[in-house]
């Protein structure tokens, strides 16, 4: 193939690849505008649930527009909404639980973030609908669930709204000591009404322990940086209710009354609704019975407007103890007979919810159904014109390999032709170090021959000397002490010169060593093999008898070859250690090793030659070697010190 056509194809390939990147950008900024254009009309619902504590229109709204809009973004806002909406309403657990397990299961986002943060917010849902259905095993479950996703996604504040969530389960459950624990890690956290939930939750948690003072502690700290009106008042009527068992019940009515009013300013109802019935006990206790049936009598006729037979029966309860207290059997009867009607109602109106809640949930379904045939269709169309994209990518790939192979084996031939130099050249190589070794080997023969040569001249020069001293001593009477003083000085003149002659200044100290180190010098510098040599006491070493230091350089010789042949290394270490009286050789290479049991078996003639020069020496061989993990030779020569 033309290499201009393999230039073509590869222009060609990264082209559609581009475009596909790029049409995948596309497709996202699309889908962001479209989540923010959509986010407008999600504020409005959010607006009314929130702020003007409209929850009934907000629920309707959101219900509206979870049929309207279009992105999952979009559709996962208003599913948290409707389940926070379900929650509000105590008694629909179910369809709560059901629209935060929907806010999860929603994918498909602009950005990641964006799918964590609903994630983590469906999340939230689903532990408080388990907690409202009184599951707190579940509960518990999915909350460290959502702390463990929140902390690894790295959203702080949500991670701690999940540990107030723990704390707030492991109270309900009285593991006390474990809430508090958790609530104490996020009293001060950033986020205030994490700050301040976690305050309300250890009072309310000291407060069942009846550790009242402890308990307003808390709730008096989670005042001080409250900034929600509706947590203020929540705070200040858990103190008034403490207050109660700490000797100050005498203002707790006051207190109360002031709360209402409060609440009724600011349109906080719920909280309202809770503070008059703490006052209506309040005034039942003080056996303030007029007060009390007064606002028993209000807060009925509006509880009957507003249909809420729950806190109709609390008030025909209540109202049934005064009409007791005045002696008013009828007024009891009615009182009593209204609350049957009222329990049975309360019966009734729960069956016809489950009812509607079913229904619901079977159109949510039937929806759900058609909204994913339409998503098969199109991922059907988008299925053929990938599968048409892949096939002409795949025969383009399939050119490109065609061709990538080709180059592969040019270069392959290439690397073959190098190697082969390079193995003609170790080879040549070798034998220039193995010529080498021969010269040295030569060279340490020789200078022992010359040695004994010279050695021999050195004797027989001085024998001459001494023996001419010892006749000029021995045949004259008269001593002629000038010649005799002469031969002297000749004789010391002689032996001075024979003794330089045998051992040159250059190597009279380090002749061995030297030898030993300018051989190792030469094959690290020759070779891939890094050689570190150490020796320790050298003056021994150059001191030792001629023939221990041949054949500690000819064992070196033979590791260092079985090394360069069979070992593929890429460090050798060898030490030379004088030890007390005893000579040690310690020689270590990374190599591949081998196996102990295949030299037992084949015991190579490089091991045999080392073998039987230790014994020789009557020294010990350590052999250590395990397959990819080295080879380590100890040699121990013993009592060659003590000519020292």
């Amino acid at each position: 193939m033309k290499w201009y056509k393999i230039y073509f194809y590869l222009f060609f390939f990264s082209a559609t690849l581009l475009s596909q990147e790029q049409l995948n950008e596309e497709v996202i900024l699309v889908l962001q505008q479209q989540e923010d254009q959509e986010r407008t009309l999600i504020k409005g619902a959010e607006h009314l649930f929130y702020t003007e504590n409209k929850k009934e229109a907000s629920y309707l709204l959101s219900l509206e527009l979870l049929k309207k809009l279009k992105t999952d973004a979009s559709k996962a806002r208003l599913s948290h909404l409707i389940s926070c909406y379900f929650l509000e309403e105590k008694r629909a657990s179910d369809s709560a639980l059901f629209y935060s397990q929907k806010t999860i299961a929603f994918s498909h986002f602009s950005h990641d973030s964006i799918m964590q943060k609903r994630h983590l917010l469906g999340t939230m849902s689903l532990v408080n609908s388990h907690l409202s259905k009184g599951l707190f095993k579940k509960a518990r479950k999915v909350a460290i669930e959502g702390e463990e996703k929140a902390n690894k996604w790295g959203f702080v504040e949500e991670h701690n709204r999940f540990l107030l969530y723990l704390g707030d389960i492991y109270s309900y459950e009285e593991k006390y000591d474990e809430a508090i624990v958790l609530l104490e890690k996020i009293v001060n956290s950033s986020d205030i009404d994490v700050a301040v939930g976690a305050r309300m939750s250890l009072g309310r948690i000291y407060s069942r322990r009846k550790k009242y003072k402890e308990s307003n502690a808390y709730y008096n700290s989670a005042l001080e940086i409250n900034q929600n009106p509706y947590y203020d008042l929540a705070i200040r009527l858990n103190i008034i209710s403490n207050l109660k068992y700490t000797g100050k019940r005498e203002v707790v009515i006051p207190l109360l009354e002031a709360i209402v009013d409060e609440a009724e300013e600011v349109k906080i109802s719920h909280l309202g609704n809770l503070a008059k019935k703490e006052l209506i006990l309040e005034y039942l206790y003080k056996k303030q019975f007029e007060q009390a049936e007064e606002i028993l009598q209000t807060l009925l006729e509006k509880r009957k407007k507003e249909g809420n037979l729950i806190e109709m029966l609390f008030c025909y309860e209540h109202l049934k103890k005064v009409a007791l207290h005045y002696g008013n059997i009828e007024e009891v009867l009615a009182y009593t007979e209204d609350f049957m009607l009222t329990s049975d109602a309360i019966s009734e109106q729960e069956k016809a919810r489950e009812i509607n809640e079913l229904e619901i949930k079977f159109q949510t379904l039937q929806k759900e159904k058609e909204n994913t045939q339409l998503k098969k269709d199109k991922e059907k169309q988008i299925y053929i014109k990938n599968l048409i994209l892949i096939t002409s990518s795949v025969f383009i790939v399939m050119v490109l390999l065609f061709a990538f192979g080709y180059y592969q084996k040019l270069q392959t031939q290439k690397k073959i032709n190098e190697i082969q130099k390079q193995i003609g050249d170790e080879k040549i190589h070798s034998l220039m170090k193995e010529q080498e070794l021969k010269l040295i080997k030569a060279s340490i023969e020789g200078q022992d021959r010359e040695r004994t040569r010279l050695a021999q001249g050195l004797h027989d020069t001085i024998g001459n000397n001494m023996a001419t001293i010892k006749l000029l001593m021995g045949e004259s009477e008269t001593l002629d002490m000038g010649k005799i003083q002469d031969l002297i000085d000749e004789t010391y003149q002689k032996v001075r010169e024979i003794s330089h002659d045998t051992y040159p200044q250059k190597n009279r100290q380090n002749e061995f060593l030297e030898i030993l180190k300018e051989y190792v010098k030469n094959i690290d510098q020759a070779t891939d093999i890094h050689i570190h040599f150490e020796a320790t006491h050298e003056e021994i070493f150059n001191r030792t008898e001629a023939y221990i230091q041949n054949e500690i350089f000819t064992m070196l010789q033979e590791f260092i070859l079985n090394t360069l042949k069979h070992a593929e290394a890429r460090n050798i270490d060898i030490r030379l250690e004088a030890i007390l009286n005893d000579l040690h050789l310690t020689y270590e290479d990374d190599g591949k090793g081998f196996s102990m049991d295949s030299l037992s078996e084949s015991n190579g003639i490089g091991i045999k030659n080392i073998k039987n020069r230790v014994a020789e020496l009557s020294g010990t061989l350590l052999i250590d070697s395990h397959p990819k993990r080295g080879s380590l030779f100890k040699i121990e020569i013993k009592n060659q010190v003590d000519f020292l």
